[in-house]
């Protein structure tokens, strides 16, 4: 009896010796597999798809093109839809691309419905850094009414004295009443800018929140590759494309 146990103790042995490769490199392998996985999955991250409110309105985009053949001027464009783009804010960043750095003077305004006078006119401070830049109509304190379309620009002055060689871009901004933003299940409220929010803000049609949380997230997240991304994939979906 003895003797039969010792047999199966060195039999035990044996097995577990030749196996513990088997138990240790499957893992490893699956977790190799695992993470190639999880990188694929990355570059197939679900984009926001932008859901116009209102598909027949008026082209509203302005600019974004050069005027002339110098190399050396910065192209503008505004981050806007070629149609009117709506907010739930009444206080929202405004976001605009410029090619280069420029020290030239750089005047932002803001018109009401009546375009009368504006209703925002500030020179923004310079030199202005190549990229993209948002002005947020809070630190102005402009309040945008509801229903109310506005209409925004950005002016480059290449020549204080010849307007005509002034680079413009803008767009068209209209707020929707907060309680039929309710009504309509759009994001009626909101918190801190998260990715999610991007993703609600496109498909309810609110085109200034989900660009400007883009924004946000590319200056202050640490995943900025993939925002670049989906701000990317987000503006193509509107016609803008900016210079790579």
């Amino acid at each position: 009896m003895l003797n039969m146990k010792a047999i199966l103790l060195c039999v035990l042995t044996i097995v577990c010796a030749t196996a513990v490769p088997a138990l240790i490199w499957p893992p490893l392998t699956f977790l190799k597999s695992y993470a190639e996985t999880l990188v694929t999955a990355a570059d197939d991250l679900p984009m926001p798809v932008y859901k116009p409110r209102k598909q027949d309105s008026p082209r509203a985009r302005i600019g974004g093109q050069t005027r002339g053949a110098e190399t050396d001027t910065p192209v503008l464009i505004a981050l806007v839809p070629d149609h009117v783009g709506f907010t739930i804010k009444n206080d929202p960043s405004l976001c605009w691309y410029i090619s280069q750095q420029t020290s030239k003077p750089v005047m932002f305004t803001v018109v009401d419905s009546r375009g009368i006078r504006p209703i925002l006119e500030r020179s923004l401070p310079t030199p202005v850094r190549a990229g993209i830049h948002c002005v947020r109509l809070r630190d102005y304190g402009v309040d945008l009414k509801e229903q109310e379309p506005y209409r925004w620009f950005v002016t480059l002055i290449l020549n204080p004295n010849i307007p005509s060689q002034d680079i413009v871009a803008g767009g068209t901004i209209e707020r929707i009443p907060f309680d039929e933003a309710c009504t309509l299940g759009m994001p009626c409220s909101w918190g801190a800018c998260e990715r999610e929010a991007i993703y609600r803000y496109a498909d309810s049609g609110l085109w200034y929140d989900a660009v400007s949380c883009l924004v946000e997230l590319i200056e202050h997240d640490q995943d900025k590759d993939t925002f670049h991304k989906i701000l990317d994939h987000l503006l193509k979906q509107s016609g803008v494309y900016l210079p790579s």
